[in-house]
């Protein structure tokens, strides 16, 4: 089976986070189970210097890495620029639509020129593939609440699509606008998504869709839920030369190493119970719910290490500026952030949504047991150790209000202190549990083959 992916990261060559890691990661397991990958990118201006020129239609580029062939999709005048969605961290370029249009078309003729047997597009970015490509495709949402809006008539224009199209309800309106995420859920022949939990969140939750669930819940095939995973290899605290002191679950108080240099490299107080955070500082990460409580928290004995940027710098900077021992933030550094998942007591992540939280999981695989809200993906992979003694590998809450926050990181404060010998039961747990991405490959190797079964059927 040959599969081309098209999506706006693949790590290490791009990636501004959790997606990038995601595509590759599923790309990389799919080969190992015996499926030919490519994955479309566009030639942005920071992988010039890679790839070798393709002929035929189409300026292209192949590169291989870790046997998935990655193919640049040359535009200078879309992504001969700086970063990715923006010149900076939580940037955005003014016509991103027409950016991310004409990628997607350019992923379509490579789709239909090169023959394919499924086509993955991979969140809004390519969404609009799916409209012009003959080639079964199945659509995977990573994070729903960027659905990428457009002007409608000039959006209409690129597509070709009938009038109707952009209607009122048509399937590319939406207030409006031309919605690139709408278009892929209603042209798509699948629908996937991150993790179980999500996909049936966003079939009843407008927020986390931004009005899309009657959509989804229109679909003939309700979306698939397929938990992301991790590189084990690539993070493997018994292999990672970023930490002080490799170790594994049956030396997991060597981490005790890369406590001490984490709160060295921070300037954070050890005395205290360090709870680190890796990602985006941004409204979905809950970071709203930290500030009512988190004098209170300190005065108890709580650190927070942020290490990433986002919308809500300034409120995290404010947090530092007050508590410049017990709160620290760090732009993204890659070492930063393995040491933040060796060296933290506990790592903490109360999202309003979570499609599949990878940040939890990569706590997890460095024995730092995640204190997390119950939501999408980290209700999938976080067990409460006070709800289930035998299986618990973190902590939770359900209800999105700061005391709900407040209470459970207290729970995690006590147990750190009082109850270390759980507290490191459930941190090996975590770390022995296999978190790789080909029980994920094998799921979307079934997702494909039922869509081909279908269309094979139909003809």
């Amino acid at each position: 089976m040959r599969i081309l992916f098209a999506a706006a990261e693949y790590a290490p060559l791009v990636s501004s986070g959790g997606l990038g890691d995601a595509i590759a990661g599923l790309a990389r397991a799919l080969v190992r189970q015996g499926t030919s990958v490519t994955v479309a990118i566009p030639r942005y201006r920071s992988v010039f210097e890679i790839g070798s020129k393709l002929t035929g239609p189409g300026n292209r580029y192949r590169h291989v890495v870790d046997g998935v062939e990655v193919v640049l999709i040359d535009d200078p005048d879309s992504f001969d620029r700086d970063g990715i969605y923006g010149a900076g961290p939580g940037a955005s370029y003014e016509d991103n639509w027409l950016r991310w249009a004409r990628f997607a078309m350019a992923v379509a003729d490579l789709a239909e020129a090169d023959g394919y047997d499924v086509v993955n597009l991979h969140d809004a970015h390519v969404a609009l593939a799916a409209v012009r490509i003959e080639t079964p495709t199945v659509f995977t949402i990573h994070n729903a609440a960027y659905p990428i809006l457009g002007p409608l008539a000039e959006t209409n224009a690129m597509l070709g699509l009938p009038p109707e199209a952009v209607l009122p309800m048509g399937s590319l309106e939406w207030f409006g606008e031309a919605n690139f995420m709408k278009a892929g859920l209603l042209y798509a022949d699948r629908v996937t998504t991150v993790s179980p939990g999500f996909a049936r969140q966003i079939a009843h939750d407008s927020e986390v869709t931004g009005g899309l669930d009657g959509v989804i819940r229109s679909l003939t095939h309700p979306p698939v839920g397929v938990m992301n995973g991790i590189d084990i290899e690539a993070f493997n605290p018994a292999t990672d030369t970023s930490l002080p002191l490799a170790y594994e679950a049956d030396t997991w108080n060597r981490r005790s190493e890369s406590r001490r240099a984490l709160a060295a490299t921070t300037g954070l107080d050890a005395s205290g119970v360090i709870f680190g955070t890796v990602g985006r500082v941004t409204a979905q990460k809950g970071f709203d719910l930290i500030d009512p409580v988190l004098e209170d928290l300190i005065e108890e004995g709580c650190r927070l290490l942020v290490v990433g940027n986002g919308e809500q710098d300034d409120l995290v900077d404010s947090w530092v500026d007050q508590y410049p021992t017990a709160v620290a933030h760090r732009p993204f550094d890659q070492k930063l952030a393995r040491l933040t998942w060796a060296g933290s007591d506990a790592y903490v992540m109360p999202s309003r949504f979570e499609p599949g939280g990878l940040g939890n999981i990569y706590a997890m695989r460095y024995g730092c047991p995640p204190v997390v809200r119950f939501t999408g993906g980290l209700a999938d992979t976080v067990v409460d150790v006070d709800e289930d003694p035998e299986h618990g590998n973190g902590i939770g809450f359900r209800l999105y209000e700061s005391i709900e926050l407040a209470k459970t990181l207290r729970r995690a404060m006590r147990l750190v202190r009082s109850h270390p010998d759980l507290w490191q039961n459930m941190a090996i747990r975590g770390m022995k549990t296999d978190w790789g991405w080909d029980r994920a490959a094998i799921a979307y190797l079934n997702v494909y083959r039922n869509v081909l079964a279908e269309i094979t059927r139909k003809a």
